[in-house]
């Protein structure tokens, strides 16, 4: 009986510390969103420049040299996304004293992977196809449910803004199609943008 009451107070205060971490912890850190915005902002501005359309499924139809400096620009784009947060995930978890192999903060990016995984073999499938029109609406969906199960992990924020990028993936698919350039821009780059700066926000106010 005695050991049965030990492991409970111990299973308990476990909780607690988990509950405590993932309180503090932030899965997508407040410079990160605002970084990774502003750059798909550039990218998107850059394709169009290229492009002269929101409409993705028109880089299918572009000179080979620029559609290979569209694939270029987007492949960076997430490349340098993908090591800014890393470094920006590192940098919080030594301010909070929480380590990237926590518990928390691993279920948080191994709930993140399944939704990434899907979303890049549709797209290989979508461009096998040549349907590059519905892969932006893919990747805000497949996004949108990793943050939110993420999120299950972490903060609260996450989840909202996985709820956000689900509608927002929702209404591209279906009624705007071919604005796939100027959706990718709203959600990938104004939402995190906004996301980051009420972050920021936060932090300030609370005097961390």
């Amino acid at each position: 009986m005695h050991t049965e009451e030990t492991r409970l107070l111990s299973d308990i205060r476990y909780i607690r510390a988990v509950m405590e971490m993932s309180s503090e912890h932030k899965l997508l850190p407040d410079w990160a969103a605002c970084g990774g915005g502003a750059l798909v902002l550039v990218s998107a501005a850059l394709t169009w420049a290229m492009t002269g359309t929101g409409d993705v499924q028109q880089v299918l139809y572009l000179p080979p040299l620029k559609k290979l400096l569209v694939t270029a620009v987007w492949t960076a784009t997430g490349t340098a996304s993908v090591i800014f947060y890393w470094f920006m995930a590192a940098r919080q978890s030594r301010r909070l004293g929480v380590s990237l192999q926590a518990r928390p903060t691993r279920l948080a990016r191994q709930a993140m992977g399944p939704a990434v995984l899907v979303a890049a073999v549709l797209t290989l499938r979508l461009v096998i196809d040549r349907q590059y029109d519905l892969v932006p609406a893919v990747w805000m969906l497949a996004y949108g449910v990793g943050l939110y199960n993420a999120g299950l992990f972490c903060s609260e924020e996450p989840r909202l803004l996985g709820l956000l990028f689900l509608v927002t993936g929702i209404v591209a698919l279906l009624a705007f199609p071919g604005a796939g350039l100027w959706m990718t821009a709203l959600s990938f780059g104004g939402y995190h943008i906004v996301f980051g700066a009420l972050l920021l926000s936060r932090g300030r106010a609370g005097g961390r």
